[in-house]
């Protein structure tokens, strides 16, 4: 129609489709180079780059490696927008030519291999490709773009470093903030929402089994805290299936089990590394309280004293479930269901993984936050956490885009929608 304002969601496709052999190229690099969570230097100062060439104003070192870039458009609401960083400690086994070579030392001083397993590589690259798309498209909103560069997600404590670093009072405090995760479950670009619960939240504890350690050929003089270690590392599967409502999700894993060092000695503490996955907090709760309970029960029969007992300690990397704002959401899902066909939107099941984006929300007074899913999955490129995950690089374009999407249905263009429909 002659006059009439040209969409924006659909010259977003163009831009992301020019831009595109930049970004894959830029992903390829990403990928090739992960870092460990909290030592993301390269990797941030690359993102630090890209949004700078684009336009950005950008500001480094926020909450240890953590990237925030801002664009002020005009009066307006203030859209946050996030892109987690680090890669895991995992050898990467694709078969990529671009595979992950990369091996660093971990907080323990313990040299690994590194590896984009999660995703975040495809996640910096589609903020990228939306902080040019949003810029090239800059006369159709109004307001501040706030792109994040988040450090730690994988030990779910960036957020609240960069919280606690002065992320709001320095730069600015969002009306609404937006994050996508890659979904090996989903078919590839299908968009996944859900309004409240999305993320299960996750607690990491160790246990320290203490008991009286001694020589292997007489064990009678010990308190063998090896088999009393694995006495409890059994009891505890009992929580989950005879404590815990099967209405309720719970899960309960002992992933690691460190004691001893010489064969002929019996060592005086075993320390188990153990976690934990819930929905509800009344569960959480629940767990903790069945996890001391059984520890204790069992170091108590096997005739230690009072001071003896297992000692059981939260560490930083625990997080609370992920709760999307019901507003927000919708809006989001129906600018998705506006702008692609209704197959490829779907209102998913929470998950049982954990994500400390959730935090950003958690502050007084809480930030309104929309968490989406987009499907890079086919059955054959391995899951998250997977030494073979190997998201189809594609997906850059469909996670760009979605992002425009979602930011535009919450930025202003004098009070209306930014993004007019012609029926």
């Amino acid at each position: 129609m002659p006059g009439s304002i040209p969409d924006p969601v659909a010259l977003a496709s163009g831009i992301i489709d020019q831009e595109y052999p930049s970004l894959e190229l830029l992903y390829r690099d990403f990928h090739s180079h992960p870092e460990l969570s909290g030592q993301e230097q390269w990797t941030s100062g690359r993102l630090a780059q890209e949004l700078q060439d684009a336009g950005y104003a950008v500001t480094r070192g926020v909450g240890g490696t953590g990237v925030v870039a801002l664009l002020h458009n005009g009066e307006g609401p203030v859209l946050m927008i996030r892109a987690d960083m680090d890669g895991l400690p995992v050898r990467e086994e694709t078969g990529l030519p671009y595979q992950s070579l990369v091996r660093m030392r971990d907080i323990r001083g313990c040299e690994v291999d590194v590896m984009h397993a999660c995703g975040h590589d495809l996640h910096m690259t589609a903020l990228i490709g939306a902080a040019r798309t949003l810029i090239a498209l800059t006369p159709s909103w109004r307001g501040t773009l706030m792109l994040i560069g988040q450090p730690s997600e994988e030990s779910v404590s960036g957020a609240a470093r960069m919280i606690a670093d002065g992320l709001y009072a320095r730069f600015a405090r969002p009306d609404a903030a937006i994050a996508l995760h890659v979904a090996p479950d989903l078919p590839d670009g299908c968009l996944g929402y859900r309004e409240g619960l999305i993320s299960a939240g996750g607690e990491s504890l160790d246990v320290v089994v203490y008991g009286v350690g001694g020589h292997a050929a007489h064990p009678e003089t010990t308190r063998d805290p090896v088999v009393l270690a694995a006495q409890i590392i059994l009891a505890l599967q009992t929580i989950v299936s005879r404590e815990i409502a099967a209405t309720e999700m719970a899960i309960l894993t002992v992933a690691a089990v460190h004691g001893g060092s010489k064969h002929n000695a019996i060592p005086d503490e075993v320390t188990l590394q153990v976690n934990i996955r819930y929905f509800r907090e009344s569960v959480r709760d629940q767990l903790l309280t069945a996890i001391r309970r059984v520890a204790e029960g069992i170091a108590r029969s096997a005739g230690l004293p009072p001071d003896r007992l297992p000692g059981i300690s939260i560490l930083p990397e625990s997080v609370p479930p992920v709760e999307n704002d019901p507003e927000l959401t919708g809006r989001v899902a129906a600018a998705f269901l506006r702008a692609y066909s209704p197959d490829r939107v779907r209102r998913v099941e929470p998950v049982t993984g954990s994500e400390d984006f959730g935090m950003f929300g958690k502050v007084d007074p809480p930030v309104p936050i929309c968490y989406f899913r987009i499907g890079c999955g086919d059955g054959s490129r391995g899951f998250l956490h997977s030494s073979r995950f190997s998201p189809e690089p594609a997906i850059i374009r469909d996670a760009s885009h979605a992002l425009v999407v979602a930011a535009l249905e919450n930025l202003s263009m004098d009070g209306q929608q930014p993004h007019p429909r012609g029926e």
